[in-house]
């Protein structure tokens, strides 16, 4: 079977799955997936999509932003580590590290010591800001892989 290279293909792995998981739904009462890369969520969604439904791995989204404490009225600092990847993941054994970044956004320096550390173990740490670049960054991992 080929891979997504769009999320336009993504979209329509993720309608024929849904198609095969429901059978006996007619296929015009089957909902349509919303895949995108438009924002940093809906690429975040689709890039652990992917990891899970694509590439049959397990994925994670790492929340570290803060908390916002009604009763105080401010936020409070989280409890993951400054710097860990928006997306944790596992794909054959292979440990994914997948920071996101859109528009402007830029790596920290935070950032940077994990992407260090989890290559220094052998793990792998990519930057995605589309779809299509997550793709490429897969497939060249797996023909190094070979």
């Amino acid at each position: 079977m080929k891979l997504p290279t769009t999320i336009k293909e993504l979209k329509a792995f993720a309608y024929a799955a849904n198609i095969a998981k429901h059978p006996d739904v007619p296929e015009y009462a089957v909902p349509t997936p919303v895949m995108s890369d438009s924002s940093t969520n809906a690429l975040t969604k689709a890039v652990i999509y992917d990891m899970t439904n694509v590439r049959k791995g397990v994925a994670y989204r790492i929340n570290n932003a803060g908390v916002y404490d009604q009763k105080k009225g401010v936020y409070r600092k989280g409890v993951t580590r400054k710097g860990i990847p928006d997306i944790i993941g596992i794909i054959k054994g292979r440990f994914f590290g997948i920071e996101i970044k859109f528009g402007a956004d830029r790596q920290s320096a935070e950032q940077r010591i994990i992407e260090l550390e989890i290559k220094a173990v052998g793990g792998v740490y990519l930057i995605v800001r589309t779809y299509r670049q997550y793709v490429e960054s897969m497939n060249e991992l797996s023909r190094d892989s070979r």
